[in-house]
């Protein structure tokens, strides 16, 4: 079974981030991988569970490594027919703040094999405190 894939470009939305893109990408792509192992494939019931845990575990990894900022995680679990070549979405954030401490990295993690039929989409919003 393959790795999952880091993506080569994930978006940030921001000029200021508390914490490098590397350090995010690297939080984001561990939080995903110890909670959706390479043997697990899709299971509805279980997509609840995998989204507290997956937020959970990069609220904790941003907290830890940033004081200055608080930290807002959204966490989208995808199902693909693993019989189809690809699959569709589409998300769009906004929001209202200060440009120059405020920000958002979008994260796209890739389940692997196409037999396990998931991709996951994090966002990591910040707000400096003020």
């Amino acid at each position: 079974m393959a790795a999952p894939r880091v993506p080569e470009e994930s978006t940030k939305l921001s000029s200021n981030t508390p914490v490098s893109l590397s350090k995010l990408s690297d939080i984001c792509t561990e939080a995903c991988s110890a909670t959706i192992p390479p043997e697990t494939e899709y299971e509805h019931s279980l997509t609840s569970t995998w989204n507290e845990q997956i937020i959970h575990a990069v609220l904790k990894s941003v907290i830890e490594t940033c004081s200055t900022h608080k930290f807002v995680v959204y966490s989208t679990i995808i199902q693909r027919d693993v019989t189809a070549p690809s699959r569709g979405i589409h998300s769009t954030s906004g929001a209202y703040w200060n440009n120059e401490k405020d920000g958002m990295y979008n994260f796209s993690w890739n389940g692997g094999d196409k037999e396990r039929g998931l991709d996951i989409v994090l966002s990591i919003a910040w707000i400096a405190r003020e």
